[in-house]
C-alpha cells in the first residue's frame, strides 16, 4: 500500500464514524441531556459538536492522498460526471449542516422547526456522501472492490462506530440514560458480529472471479496480510466481550464507572479494528490488466 493511502484510511473511517453517529442520534429522536454543562471547553461540547470535529478532521486529512493536495478544491469542478467530486460536495454540505446544529447545542437553545429542517437536509447530505464514497470504489477493473462487500463493509463501519461513539458519549455525560445505552450496546454487539458476513461475501466474490487479479487479491488478504486480518477479527471479538461486559454491568447502579471504562475500551478496539480493515481494503487491491 502506498504511504499516501493512509490518508484515505483515516479519512474514510473517521468520516463514516461521524455520519454514523449523526444518524444514531437522529434515530434516538433527541440529544443526550446537557442540563449541567461543564465550565471547560470540553465540558460544553456536545455530541453534535464532537461529530462536527471528527468529520472536519477527516476532511482535513483527505487531500493528502493527492499528488498535489493544494489543488484539491479543483475536484469540485466535475460534479456531473465524477463520484469523487460528488463525495466532496456532499461532504461539505454535511459539514455545513452540522454547524448550526452544533451551535444550538453549544448554546443549549431549544430545537426549533428550522433546526429540524436543517437536520433533515444534513441527513440527506450524509446519505448521499456515503453513497458517493461507496460508488468511487465500485470499479470493474478492481475485483477486490467491485462487489457487495464494499458497500457492506463501509455501511458496517458507519453503523458500528456510530453506535459505539454515541454509547460512549452517553456514559461519559450521564447515568440517566441507562435504557438507551443498553439498546445501543445490544445493537453494537449485533453489528460487531456482522463482520463475519462481510468477510464471507468478500471471499466468495473473489473466489467467483476467474481473473488473476482476484486471485492475487485473495492471496494478499489471506496470506500476505493474514496477520492483519486475524488481528482485526481478534480486536472485534475482544471489543464484543468488553461491550457485553458493559451491558451486563449496566444492570447494577453502582457499576457506572466500570460500564464507562468497558465502553471506552470497546470503542477504542473497534476503531483500531476498522483502521486495520480499511488498510486491508486498500492493500489487497490488484488491478486487472496494466
Amino acid at each position: 500500500m502506498e504511504p499516501r493511502d493512509w490518508s484515505l484510511v483515516i479519512f474514510t473511517v473517521l468520516s463514516q464514524a461521524a455520519v454514523g453517529a449523526f444518524f444514531v442520534l437522529l434515530a434516538l429522536g433527541r440529544q443526550p441531556d446537557r442540563d449541567e454543562p461543564g465550565p471547560s471547553l470540553a465540558g460544553r461540547i456536545g455530541p453534535l459538536g464532537a461529530i462536527f470535529g471528527v468529520f472536519a478532521a477527516s476532511l482535513l486529512v483527505a487531500p493528502f492522498h493527492l499528488s498535489a493536495p493544494l489543488q484539491a478544491p479543483l475536484a469540485l469542478v466535475n460534479v456531473g460526471a465524477s463520484w469523487l467530486s460528488r463525495e466532496i460536495l456532499f461532504g461539505m454540505l454535511f459539514a455545513i449542516g452540522l454547524v448550526p446544529l452544533a451551535v444550538a447545542e453549544w448554546q443549549a437553545v431549544r430545537i426549533s422547526a428550522w433546526h429540524r429542517v436543517v437536520m433533515g437536509l444534513t441527513a440527506a447530505a450524509g446519505v448521499a456522501f456515503l453513497y458517493c464514497q461507496i460508488m468511487i470504489y465500485m470499479l470493474p477493473a478492481q475485483p477486490a472492490w467491485n462487489s457487495a462487500a464494499t458497500p457492506a463493509a463501509f455501511t458496517a463501519t458507519t453503523v458500528r462506530l456510530g453506535l459505539l461513539g454515541v454509547a460512549a458519549a452517553l456514559v461519559a455525560r450521564s447515568d440517566r440514560a441507562v435504557k438507551t445505552f443498553r439498546w445501543l450496546a445490544l445493537a453494537g454487539l449485533l453489528m460487531l458480529g456482522t463482520e463475519t458476513l462481510v468477510v464471507g461475501v468478500q471471499l466468495a466474490s473473489l473466489a467467483g472471479d476467474v481473473s488473476a487479479a482476484a486471485a492475487a487479491s485473495a492471496t494478499r488478504l489471506t496470506d500476505d496480510y493474514g496477520s492483519v486480518w486475524a488481528s482485526r477479527l481478534v480486536l472485534l471479538f475482544v471489543a464484543a466481550a468488553g461491550l457485553g461486559g458493559a451491558l451486563a454491568s449496566s444492570q447494577t447502579a453502582d457499576r457506572s464507572r466500570l460500564v464507562a471504562r468497558l465502553t471506552y475500551a470497546a470503542l477504542g478496539l473497534v476503531l483500531v479494528s476498522e483502521l486495520c480493515g480499511r488498510f486491508l481494503f486498500y492493500a489487497t487491491r490488484v488491478r486487472i490488466g496494466i
